[in-house]
């Protein structure tokens, strides 16, 4: 199945990869081989692009604000797997790609359109999801938008893994991962992603085609827009599922989600203009962000680089088995960076009350090499422990300018004042100028290869600068 999306956008500033050059031919090249996949599509792809096409007018079209240029070709493409087991109609194929390919499409331009026609919106769930979904969509595009780096995508494409399907009078409940492939215009490097989990449920709508009841999509934005979808609601975020909540029968949703979202693009603005301003900071004088804070023995950057992509994919989810995988209990991104952090060399430190270290699953705050400290697995625990650990062990900087950070720092993603998300920055991203513009960043849950940091739903963003660590 193949998606083709034509829209025009301005070039940005021509950007690069610290240290790495591609030449013109590279860039050639490449459009070169796209006009040769679009002359090998298959009759039926070649048919269905050309309906997407007609559908796409002049005032869908993300404007060009300078001088005009030639309309570029974006491409979003996406496929259906199944498992062997798993038995679908091919109408709710079809469903879950329009649907998906339409999501990537209007966050490719940074332009929101609705997508309420693929839910079942004459009942409560329906209504509930579609209205979800659709704020999600709109928050992500604006924190996007608000940023001076460019994140529309130049190409984009998704596979849905079908893990399981099952059918109870009419009603599908099915189950799938996301992976992904984005060439954001920011870069010349492609953000792979995989491991984003979805549940749906599908049945036909009065028309007799088959629609979204729930569609919940294990991503940053959605859990930004779901506890606060619970707390609206007057429900426990960490006691209850938003879709085994009991909705009001006269709740206006409109006016719910129109709050919501007024709420998380004042969160994001602010966020992000004071970002904006660290950026520019930064680039006005980057030696004044230097640290003065040192310890014994280095940090390898290199190695701890080097470590994280080894133990993560943008096609299929993959953990060093030495190590126990805890996404079932939230998430494995801060255990995956500790991973990242320990193969650089630095030990492990069990000494006194901040401790980090893991042996084992048990919980264990004995100064002995046993068991598992908080901040090995723990995002808000680690930061504690850097940011208050003396003597032995890590020694880190928290809190700088987030622009100053360089390959094997961490980032973290905060929520309401704790920390949801930890990641490892792989690179930086300059422009001409020599001035920084992004940074390039490796995670686990959801499992992601060379992202841009600026490219999350969370706004709310801290640096640990790791300077290395001491003996004593």
């Amino acid at each position: 199945m193949y998606r083709k999306r034509r829209y025009r956008r301005k070039s940005s500033k021509p950007q690069k990869l610290a240290l790495i050059g591609f030449a013109a031919a590279v860039t050639i090249g490449a459009f070169l081989t796209l006009l040769n996949i679009e002359k090998q599509i298959d009759a039926d792809s070649a048919s269905s692009a050309q309906e997407s096409e007609t559908t796409v007018t002049a005032a869908d079209a993300v404007p060009v604000n300078d001088i005009a240029e030639p309309e570029k070709i974006a491409l979003i493409s996406g496929n259906v797997t199944t498992a062997d087991s798993v038995k679908l109609p091919d109408e709710i194929k079809q469903l879950l790609l329009d649907y998906t390919s339409d999501k990537y499409e209007y966050a490719g331009e940074l332009k929101y359109s609705p997508l309420s026609q693929y839910f079942n919106t004459d009942s409560t769930y329906g209504r509930l999801y579609a209205g979800f979904c659709n704020t999600s969509l709109q928050y992500l595009i604006y924190a996007r938008q608000c940023r001076s780096a460019d994140l529309r995508y130049d190409e984009a494409s998704f596979v849905l893994n079908v893990e399981s399907a099952t059918v109870k009078k009419g009603v599908y409940t099915i189950n799938y991962t996301i992976s992904e492939k984005v060439a954001f215009a920011i870069c010349d490097t492609p953000a792979e992603s995989c491991g984003m989990e979805v549940e749906a449920q599908i049945s036909k709508g009065t028309d007799g085609k088959y629609r979204f009841d729930i569609l919940a999509e294990d991503t940053d934005v959605n859990l930004l827009i779901e506890k606060r979808v619970m707390s609206y609601l007057g429900y426990d975020y960490e006691e209850y599922y938003l879709k085994d909540m009991k909705i009001p029968d006269n709740l206006d949703y409109d006016k719910m989600y129109s709050s919501i979202l007024k709420k998380l693009k004042a969160e994001a603005e602010s966020n992000v203009n004071e970002q904006e301003q660290m950026l520019a900071n930064y680039n006005a004088d980057p030696d004044s962000f230097k640290t003065s804070k040192t310890a014994k023995h280095s940090y390898d950057r290199d190695k701890a680089v080097a470590y994280s992509y080894k133990w993560v994919n943008g096609e299929s989810v993959v953990r060093n088995p030495a190590y126990s995988d805890y996404a079932i209990y939230g998430g494995n991104c801060q255990n995956y960076v500790s991973q990242s952090l320990f193969a650089s060399g630095i030990p492990m430190d069990w000494s006194g009350s901040e401790q980090w270290k893991w042996f084992d699953d048990e919980s264990d705050l004995s100064e002995l090499p046993t068991g598992r400290s908080g901040s090995w697995s723990g995002t808000q625990y680690f930061y504690e422990y850097c940011n208050k650990n003396t003597g032995k062990g890590i020694v880190a900087e928290t809190d700088g300018n987030i622009f100053s950070a360089q390959p094997g720092d961490i980032i973290q993603y905060v929520v309401d004042g704790w920390a949801h998300h930890s990641v490892i920055v792989t690179k930086l991203i300059y422009d001409d100028d020599g001035n920084v513009v992004d940074l390039l960043i490796n995670s686990n849950t959801t499992d992601r290869v060379d992202y841009p940091m600026s490219a999350y739903g969370y706004t709310d963003i801290r640096l640990i600068k790791i300077i290395g660590y001491n003996d004593k």
